[in-house]
C-alpha cells in the first residue's frame, strides 16, 4: 500500500467551550513570522514517508505558499461590501505575539475579538465596568487600519448571574435600630486578625531596602510604614474574616480606630483589587468611631483596608457591622425585575457603545437566542430561557448564565438590545449594523428547522415598526464527511440555509467558519484529531471550505454579502474546551505552514472552478 505523508499539525489557538449554549473564544498566540508568500516550510511528520509521498508533500507546500494573501482573493468590484474576518485574542494581537497582528493585517479586512467584548470580560462579580482592554483593542485596531466586528452585546453566556439577580432581590424594608442584625463580633478579636502587605509583602523592600513591617497587637491590627513607599507599593490589610455577607444588601460598617497622622483608608468587603474598593474615609489622630455604609462587591467574606503610601501608624479598635433584617423584605414584581434589567442592560451596552465611539459599526446584537424545540407548538423554536421545576423555580442554572429573556420577556429582550445599541452609538446611524448571530442553522436533522425559526423570530420582533434587525449570522461549526451521503446532505442544507438568509433580505454573513472531519458512517462519531487527518482528508476538507465559499457568493446577492469570518486560524490544541485536536484551523503551528484548507479558502474566495 502506498505510504501518504502525515502533517502533524499543532495548534496556536487556544479555544474555550463554544458549542451550543456556551461559546467562547479563541485565543491566539502564534503566527506567521514574516508574512510572505515565499518562506514557508512544512510541518514534521509522524511517519517517515516513501520519497514519492515526501515529493507529493513538499509540492503541495510549495503551492500553497505561492498563493497570494487571502483577501486579496475577492472581488471587490462584484462584493464592494464583503469583509473577510477572522477571530483573535486581543492581548495577543496588542502585543503582535509570534507576529500575529502583521499576520491578520496582511490576510483580513477584519477582525473580531474571542472575549474581550463580553459581558463578563468587562462587568465585574460587583456591577463596575472596565472597558480599558476594549478601548486598546479599538486603538491597535485602527493604527493599522482594520475594522472590528462586535461580539457580542446581549447573550446569555458569560454573564455575571450573582450580580444581575441582586439587583433583582428582594426590597429591603426599614426597621429600628433595635432590630438591625450585627454580623460581625462588637469587638475584634486578637485571633481574627491578619494582616499582609498584598503586592509587596515581607519579602519585597523598597528602594532604600526597608521593608513594610504588619503587627497585630492584643489591643487591635496596628500596620506600621516604615519608610513612605514609592507609587507602586501599596499596604492592603485584612481587619475581620468569617463574615457572609449577601449581594444586594445595605451594610453599615463602625469602626473605631486612629492615626499617627492623617491617612486615607479605602475599604472593601471580599476583594483583593483596589478597582473593586466600596469607598474611603480620612483617620484622625484621636481614636474615634467611623460609620460607613456599603453594599459588598463579591460575596464573603473578609473586610480588607488599604492605606496606600502612607507613612505611621494605624491602630484598629474594634469594628461592628449590622444590616437591616434579612426577613423585613418585599419582593420585587415582575414588572419591577423586568424594569431593573432593562436599566442594566441599556448601562451596559452605553459603556460599550461610549468605549469604542463609533468605530466598531456592526454588532453580534443577540447571541444565541433561540433553542431548537418548540416547547408550546407554535410552529417555531422557543427562545432558549431556564427549565422550570413544579414549583415554578429554574432548574438548569449554571456559573456565568443568565436568560435575561426570561425576567424581560422573549420580545423585550431582543428589542431592549436592539434599542439601546442604536440610541448609545456614537456614529452614523445608518452606519450601524446589528445582526442576530446562531447556531445550527445549516441542520440536516430538522431540515434548517433554526434557520427557519430564526426569519419568524426577526419578523416578530420587528413587528413594533421600531426594531430594526439589519443581518443574521450563521456560526457554522461544520464537520466534513468521509461518507457520501452524509456529505451530501449537509451541502444540500447548507445551499438551502443560504437561499432561506438571501430571501430574508437581511445582510448574511458567515460568523463562526471552522470544520472537523468525521469518518465513517455515524453522523455523531465525533471528529478525528489532527494528527490522524491523511492527505486526502485534508484535500477534502479544503474542498468543501472551497464549496461553502463559493455558494455564499452564488446564492446571497451581493447587497446582502456582509462577509465571512474564519473562527480557528490555526488547529484547536488538544487540551482545548473548544474542538479540542481538532483540524479546525487554516494554518498550522505557529502559522509557519499553510494548510490544504488556506487553498480551499483561497480559490472559495476567487470563484475558482
Amino acid at each position: 500500500m502506498r505510504k501518504f505523508l502525515i502533517l502533524t499539525v499543532s495548534v496556536a489557538l487556544c479555544f474555550a467551550a463554544c458549542k451550543k449554549d456556551n461559546e467562547e473564544t479563541p485565543e491566539s498566540n502564534q503566527s506567521e513570522v514574516t508574512p510572505n508568500d515565499s518562506t514557508q516550510t512544512t510541518d514534521t511528520t509522524t511517519v517517515v514517508p516513501a520519497d514519492s509521498a515526501k515529493i507529493a508533500a513538499e509540492q503541495l507546500q510549495k503551492k500553497l505558499n505561492n498563493y497570494r494573501y487571502l483577501k486579496t482573493y475577492v472581488d471587490r468590484a462584484e462584493h464592494p461590501d464583503f469583509k473577510f474576518s477572522g477571530a483573535l485574542d486581543v492581548n495577543d494581537f496588542h502585543n503582535n505575539r509570534s507576529g500575529v497582528r502583521d499576520t491578520v493585517t496582511a490576510h483580513f479586512d477584519e477582525i473580531v475579538a474571542g472575549n474581550a467584548m463580553k459581558y463578563a470580560s468587562v462587568v465585574n462579580g460587583g456591577g463596575s465596568m472596565n472597558f480599558n482592554t476594549v478601548k486598546q483593542f479599538v486603538s491597535d485596531a485602527q493604527a493599522v487600519g482594520l475594522s472590528i466586528f462586535g461580539h457580542t452585546l446581549a447573550w446569555h453566556s458569560q454573564q455575571q448571574p450573582g450580580y444581575l439577580e441582586s439587583l433583582m432581590a428582594d426590597k429591603e424594608v426599614e426597621v429600628p435600630e433595635s432590630e438591625k442584625v450585627d454580623v460581625t463580633d462588637t469587638e475584634i478579636e486578637y485571633s481574627k486578625l491578619s494582616g499582609w502587605n498584598l503586592w509587596k509583602a515581607d519579602f519585597v523592600q523598597d528602594d532604600n531596602n526597608v521593608d513594610y513591617s504588619i503587627t497585630i497587637t492584643k489591643d487591635g491590627a496596628l500596620v506600621s510604614n516604615k519608610k513612605k513607599a514609592n507609587n507602586n507599593y501599596m499596604v492592603q490589610y485584612q481587619v475581620a474574616g468569617g463574615l457572609s455577607l449577601k449581594f444586594g444588601v445595605k451594610y453599615t460598617m463602625t469602626i473605631k480606630m486612629k492615626s499617627s497622622g492623617t491617612a486615607t483608608v479605602n475599604y472593601s468587603v471580599g476583594s483583593w483589587y483596589p478597582d473593586n474598593f466600596n469607598g474611603s474615609f480620612e483617620v484622625g489622630t484621636e481614636m474615634k468611631e467611623y460609620t460607613v455604609q456599603f453594599e459588598p462587591v463579591v460575596e464573603g467574606g473578609f473586610v480588607l483596608f488599604q492605606t496606600g503610601d502612607f507613612v505611621g501608624d494605624i491602630l484598629i479598635e474594634s469594628l461592628k457591622i449590622t444590616h437591616k433584617g434579612s426577613d423585613k423584605t418585599i419582593p420585587l414584581t415582575a414588572e419591577q425585575k423586568r424594569d431593573t434589567l432593562i436599566w442594566a442592560m441599556d448601562r451596559w451596552i452605553a459603556g460599550m457603545m461610549e468605549a469604542t465611539n463609533g468605530y466598531v459599526k456592526a454588532w453580534d446584537v443577540v447571541n444565541e437566542a433561540l433553542s431548537g424545540e418548540d416547547k408550546d407548538g407554535d410552529g417555531i423554536y422557543d427562545l432558549q430561557s431556564y427549565e422550570l421545576n413544579n414549583d415554578g423555580d429554574p432548574t438548569n442554572v449554571s456559573s456565568g448564565v443568565f436568560y435575561w429573556q426570561y425576567y424581560m420577556g422573549d420580545l423585550e429582550y431582543v428589542r431592549t438590545a436592539v434599542a439601546s445599541a442604536r440610541k448609545h452609538f456614537k456614529g452614523n446611524a445608518a452606519d450601524l449594523k446589528l445582526f442576530v448571530n446562531d447556531y445550527n442553522l445549516e441542520s440536516t436533522w430538522d431540515d434548517n428547522g433554526k434557520v427557519k425559526s430564526l426569519v419568524k423570530w426577526i419578523e416578530k420582533w420587528e413587528s413594533d415598526g421600531v426594531t430594526k434587525i439589519d443581518g443574521i449570522g450563521t456560526q457554522m461549526h461544520i464537520s466534513c464527511y468521509e461518507s457520501a451521503s452524509l456529505q451530501k446532505d449537509a451541502e444540500k442544507h447548507i445551499v438551502k440555509m443560504f437561499e432561506i438568509m438571501a430571501a430574508s433580505g437581511k445582510l448574511c454573513r458567515i460568523s463562526e467558519l471552522d470544520m472537523g472531519y468525521v469518518r465513517g458512517s455515524n453522523k455523531w462519531a465525533g471528529s478525528i484529531k489532527t494528527n490522524q487527518v491523511t492527505p486526502a482528508e485534508h484535500q477534502k476538507m479544503a474542498d468543501f471550505y472551497k464549496f461553502i465559499i463559493k455558494k455564499y457568493f452564488e446564492i446571497i446577492p451581493a447587497a446582502q454579502q456582509y462577509g465571512i469570518c474564519q473562527w480557528c486560524l490555526t488547529d484547536a490544541p488538544s487540551g482545548s474546551g473548544w474542538r479540542g485536536g481538532e483540524p479546525v484551523g487554516i494554518w498550522t503551528e505557529n502559522y509557519k505552514a499553510r494548510k490544504a484548507t488556506y487553498g480551499g479558502f483561497a480559490d472559495g474566495l476567487a470563484g475558482v472552478e
